[in-house]
């Protein structure tokens, strides 16, 4: 049984660029304002750039504190594929896959550098789809849904 984690780099790395992004604006403001001199920064809460700025620090830190509350992690065994987060846990045995797809996305227009894996579960209407660069370890978890696919129907 091979565990795969959520990675949260991007979102550590969002809310990280945005933060400074802001700051920077702010300072640049302020020497353009000329108010740095005098030992004082203003921030103005009204200006829409701060406002946009601040807006995007506070929804990068909340989706950072949902999807680090949340766990989301995948257990991968020779007979079936687990998706387990914080409050609930999905198991698919190899009986209950119709077929598994490993290519890219349609819908995705940027030609992705790691495929897209599509799971289709009996008695579901879409399929599953899982982003293998979202977690830790890739390759590793490309190969292991690939060794699923063989012990069951293709």
């Amino acid at each position: 049984m091979k565990t795969y984690r959520m990675q949260l780099d991007f979102f550590w790395q969002s809310v990280a660029f945005y933060a400074v992004t802001l700051i920077v604006y702010v300072m640049v403001k302020a020497l353009y304002d000329k108010t740095i001199q005098t030992g004082l920064v203003n921030v103005v809460l009204t200006d829409p750039v701060v406002v946009v700025l601040g807006l995007f620090v506070v929804l990068s830190v909340a989706s950072l504190i949902i999807n680090s509350v949340s766990k989301r992690t995948i257990q991968v065994t020779g007979s079936s594929i687990t998706f387990r987060n914080s409050l609930r846990e999905r198991t698919f045995e190899l009986d209950e896959i119709e077929k598994i797809i490993i290519g890219k996305d349609r819908r995705r227009r940027a030609a992705a550098l790691t495929p897209t894996i599509r799971i289709y579960i009996k008695g579901r209407r879409r399929p599953l789809r899982l982003l293998p660069a979202l977690y830790d370890n890739e390759q590793d978890l490309i190969q292991s849904v690939l060794a699923l696919r063989h012990n069951g129907p293709v």
